[in-house]
């Protein structure tokens, strides 16, 4: 069994487990904690890892959560979920004296070119309400590209983003029963949004990504399925047989190996290779 796999089995286990234990607010529990999403965050920094980067300039080092580096933006400071720094670059520490933060005086650490060159990868979930929040969950995630950007224009940066084919029943939840909704998230959405946010080059839109990734797992099932291509969804009914877009370009297979060529071809691989 893939690594991924092996932690969205975990995932599984976590979520479902709260779920017979407290029903709703354990599932809410479990949700909020980052013991689920931490699981994510090491399957993209194992990836990284078995892709020659150097583990040592992966923050926070794999199995564990801290410590984050805090960039700076255009906007904001903001802790970077998975941050690949640049270990021959020096840190040149200032005072932030652009956008909004140049009114309060604060620190960016690491200045801009050790900034510039470090690889960046944003992880996140959404395992409910996923129609109902999609619009604010969009926003949200192109503004995080947008605030980091707009500082560094060549910035390499990614977004991992998981989405269940099925939404747990919520009124069988909180009879702390697991059971999933018949009806299947709007799969063709959430493919169209991170379709058009991502493979950016150096002069397209700040608010894109150099690359995404959009996981798309059914957990009804006792090993969770992770999609990888059309053919695989289409075969599920989980999209249409004319949907016309890739979804193998967002697929999670291919993230490690395509984000750190996109790295290699605009910034020094060995800064941050084994």
């Amino acid at each position: 069994m893939s690594y991924i796999n092996e932690q969205l089995k975990e995932f599984k286990k976590i979520i479902e487990s709260a779920i017979i234990k407290n029903g709703e607010k354990g599932k809410t529990s479990a949700i909020r904690s980052s013991k689920l999403i931490n699981l994510i965050h090491d399957a993209v920094k194992y990836e990284l890892i078995n892709h020659g980067v150097d583990s040592q300039c992966v923050f926070p080092h794999l199995n564990k959560s801290k410590p984050e580096i805090k960039l700076a933006g255009q906007l904001k400071q903001k802790d970077q979920d998975i941050c690949v720094v640049p270990k021959m670059i020096e840190k040149t520490p200032s005072i932030i004296t652009w956008g909004p933060l140049s009114y309060q005086k604060e620190k960016d650490p690491y200045g801009f070119e050790y900034s510039n060159n470090t690889l960046v990868v944003n992880v996140r979930s959404q395992m409910s309400s996923l129609d109902k929040n999609s619009d604010t969950l969009f926003e949200r995630t192109f503004a995080e590209a947008l605030n980091l950007h707009m500082r560094y224009p060549d910035m390499v940066l990614g977004e991992v983003y998981l989405i269940p084919t099925h939404a747990y029943d919520d009124a069988l939840v909180k009879e702390k029963k697991v059971a999933f909704k018949t009806k299947s998230v709007n799969i063709e959405k959430y493919i169209s949004f991170f379709n058009a946010i991502n493979n950016r080059k150096i002069g397209d839109e700040y608010y894109s990504y150099e690359r995404c990734a959009l996981l798309i797992v059914d957990f009804n099932n006792e090993v969770p399925k992770l999609y990888s291509n059309n053919d695989e969804l289409i075969k599920d009914n989980l999209i249409s047989k004319d949907f016309s877009i890739d979804y193998s370009t967002l697929s999670f297979d291919s993230f490690a190996k395509d984000i750190i060529d996109i790295y290699s071809h605009r910034f020094d691989f060995s800064n941050i290779s084994k």
